[in-house]
């Protein structure tokens, strides 16, 4: 890479500048290289603490075990090498748990070794009355026709009053229907 990198500030942004030096194929500088270890290390880790370190001898690949307060400062002198361990977030709560009854979810059906962290219900079967062998709305011009004639009163009071308020309900439930199968 002939020319310096602008130092970049954010993870997005070293993340391009390491593509395009890729891209050039041209050998990086090592300050820029630390440059971008840099950015890495205070954008991603830098408002954390580690939650401990670890050391091993640099010679051979020994186990990780946890290191002193003296191992770390004195880690060049002492040929180890240093790693720090940080805490991950925290796993989010499902929003639903299962509720399992003889090794089966209530709600969602699942088997309790097949189930995965959060209930997820299915979604409702289709009615099967939706698909009628009649079309509903033949009963449409009978019910206001009905509906007319308690109307218009050429029964009595109290007759037309009743078939009045019953092709009323049976029309919005025709109307109710129609929303619900044509949606």
């Amino acid at each position: 890479m002939s020319e310096a990198a602008p130092e970049a500030r954010t993870v997005a942004a070293t993340v391009r500048a390491m593509r395009r030096a890729g891209a050039a194929g041209e050998p990086v500088p090592a300050a820029v290289v630390a440059a971008w270890a840099q950015t890495f290390m205070a954008q991603l880790y830098g408002l954390q603490r580690p939650a401990r370190y670890e050391c091993r001898a640099k010679v051979g690949a020994g186990t990780w075990v946890e290191a002193s307060v003296s191992d770390v400062l004195n880690a060049r002198r002492l040929r180890l090498e240093i790693r720090a361990l940080f805490l991950h977030p925290k796993v989010e709560k499902p929003l639903k748990a299962h509720r399992f009854l003889s090794g089966r979810c209530r709600d969602c059906g699942e088997l309790d070794v097949c189930a995965g962290p959060g209930c997820e219900v299915p979604a409702p079967t289709p009615d099967s009355r939706a698909a009628l062998p009649f079309d509903p709305s033949w009963f449409r011009q009978p019910l206001q026709a009905l509906q007319q004639i308690a109307t218009t009163k050429v029964i009595n009071h109290y007759d037309a009053t009743k078939w009045k308020s019953e092709a009323t309900y049976l029309l919005e439930r025709l109307d109710k229907y129609d929303k619900e199968t044509l949606a």
